[in-house]
């Protein structure tokens, strides 16, 4: 079923498809002989000939074909005129009709055909000489009529036929008026009165009534239609048909110029303008006239600078406090404040948002940054020592922190021991320190008045806080673990024990008397420091290498001491017999 649907829309589209070839294609003109008002006899070029003769003037009378001499033959029934337009055949000697003599002095007697193989020549012409040509198209901004002048050299002009757009041939009966507007492809051709039919031509023809379209932008600072003097007006024109001939415009009412380039505005006067621009396609449409308001706007922002809070005496000197701020103000006749940005000492421009806290100490540089929303630009400086601010103090105190008793420092971590005590210190160079206060594991907040420990086993985080006079103030961090335990202590034998031994009620493990002791040891925290022993109560000593040389039958007792880095201590006895 789904095959022979798609046999038969198959055959549909092939149909339309020959359909519209052949609606393209001239008609067929079947050459012949052509019999003029004024007597004369026209043949195609192309159609053989053959004669007859009668001996009366009746198209019934009895008529024969006359058979060619021998030396003829070849060339007779059928022949062929040999010569383009005018031809004779002849008789020898004229006779008078009525005495049936023959006439002197001797004269033939000549018989007029006129051979024709020429088609016409069809040209047209437009009753309208305002068009415009681009490549093989003629474009019109009007109806008009399409007209054609025939000429034939021979026979004469018979027919003219066209076809619109691909529509079958018909024959020419007047002027084609064209008046939609689209785009006409028209082929047209002529044939004469003996069947010779001219090449088809064609034309292309559009009828262009549109109005080109120009649209206007402004690059690159506009807003609200309020412009900088970088700002360009670019006119941009289209049109679909003709194309553009030419786009212009004209700024406050003056004189129209031909659009180039983006238009310059930088040298009009701070204030409003107005600019008419318009364009005009190649068939003349001419767009209605636009216009565009606009207010050049030259004038950056104006800023003002306030500080927000109190002064005071501290050592001889005026200070501002650290909750002194800068408050910026921007104001802009036009356009209005985009954004304003600050910069301290002439360090990174940063957004201004609210009033802010000055980040330096001492005698500053603070520039103020401001753009409107045209991108217009100005820059105050304001330097603190010519306000009514001499010194500003704005920095907390400097903190410091030491350690009295065991401890030891690894990367950023202090370990100390429950003995140790944790000192705080602070200075300031402007107005002072006045106090210092610590919390312990992020717990309560502890006034500093002295040193400190811990006292409890693990990781801690001190943090701890100074204050000037001005309430300035600083904050450190850091951390330390308290370890209290000493070195985990391990021994191991060369060879295994492979009995035991009992002695005094007391049990031993029995190795060899070549048996050598490794001692090793390992802190979780800050590592071991030394390794010490002592065989049967001798004097300890430092653990550099194995342990050996041991006496056959004879029972050890070997007492292992380890000390981390922060000076805790572990021990180990380990008791063995050797046999």
């Amino acid at each position: 079923m789904r095959l022979a649907k798609f046999t038969l829309l198959l055959f549909a589209f092939l149909f339309l498809l020959s359909t519209s070839i052949q609606a393209q294609e001239p008609l067929v003109h079947k050459k012949k002989m052509h019999l003029s008002p004024e007597g004369k006899l026209y043949i195609n070029k192309d159609l053989p000939l053959y004669f007859r003769v009668a001996t009366s003037p009746n198209k019934n009378a009895e008529s024969h074909l006359l058979m060619p001499t021998p030396d003829s033959k070849k060339y007779a029934n059928p022949a062929y005129l040999d010569t383009e337009g005018y031809n004779t055949f002849r008789s020898p000697s004229k006779v008078d009709t009525v005495t049936k003599q023959t006439i002197y002095p001797l004269e033939d007697i000549k018989f007029e055909v006129f051979a024709d193989s020429k088609a016409p020549i069809t040209h047209f012409e437009f009753d309208n000489k305002k068009y415009f040509k681009s490549k093989n198209t003629f474009y019109f901004g009007e109806k008009i009529l399409v007209k054609f002048r025939v000429a034939d050299a021979t026979s004469g002009v018979e027919k003219t036929y066209f076809s619109i757009n691909g529509q079958p041939y018909k024959e020419l009966i007047s002027d084609i008026e064209l008046n939609v507007e689209k785009l006409y492809e028209i082929k047209y051709y002529s044939v004469d009165f003996v069947g010779n039919a001219e090449t088809p031509k064609s034309i292309n023809i559009k009828i262009d009534l549109t109005k080109p379209i120009t649209k206007l932008t402004v690059e690159p600072d506009l807003y609200n239609d309020i412009i900088s003097v970088r700002s360009k007006i670019i006119l941009e024109a289209s049109d679909e048909n003709s194309k553009i001939k030419k786009t212009v415009f004209s700024i406050n009412n003056g004189t129209f110029y031909n659009y180039r380039n983006p238009i310059v505005i930088s040298g009009l006067s701070e204030g409003e303008h107005t600019i008419a621009y318009y364009s005009v396609d190649n068939t003349n449409n001419e767009e209605q006239k636009k216009t565009y308001t606009f207010y050049l706007d030259k004038s950056p922002p104006m800023v003002v600078d306030e500080l927000m809070g109190n002064t005071f005496i501290a050592n001889g000197k005026e200070y501002s406090s650290g909750r002194s701020k800068v408050k910026l103000t921007a104001m802009d006749n036009k356009a209005g404040v985009h954004e304003i940005r600050y910069s301290i000492n002439n360090g990174e421009f940063l957004e201004y948002t609210k009033p802010f806290f000055l980040s330096k100490s001492g005698k500053l540089k603070i520039q103020a940054f401001a753009t409107d929303k045209v991108n217009n630009q100005v820059i105050k400086t304001i330097i603190t020592n010519k306000s009514n601010i001499s010194y500003v103090d704005l920095s907390g105190p400097t903190l410091g922190h030491r350690f009295t008793g065991a401890n030891f420092i690894s990367k950023d971590t202090a370990y100390i021991t429950k003995d140790t005590k944790i000192t705080l210190s602070s200075r300031d160079e402007a107005s002072g320190s006045k106090r210092k206060e610590y919390s312990i594991d992020n717990g309560e907040i502890i006034e500093y008045t002295g040193a400190f420990g811990i006292n409890k086993e693990g990781e801690h985080s001190i943090t701890y806080t100074g204050y000037d006079n001005v309430d300035n103030s600083s904050t450190n961090t850091f951390i330390c673990v308290e370890d209290n335990i000493g070195p985990e202590i391990f021994f191991r034998f060369s060879i295994p024990s492979e009995k035991t031994k009992v002695i005094d009620a007391k049990n031993y493990s029995i190795y060899p008397n070549h048996v050598v002791l490794f001692l090793s040891s390992t802190d979780a925290s800050v590592g071991f420091d030394k390794l010490l022993y002592s065989v049967n109560k001798a004097p300890n000593k430092a653990y550099t290498s194995l342990i050996t040389g041991f006496q056959k039958e004879k029972a050890y007792s070997i007492n292992v001491t380890s000390i981390d880095k922060l000076g805790n201590k572990s021990q180990k006895i380990i008791e063995f017999y050797i046999e």
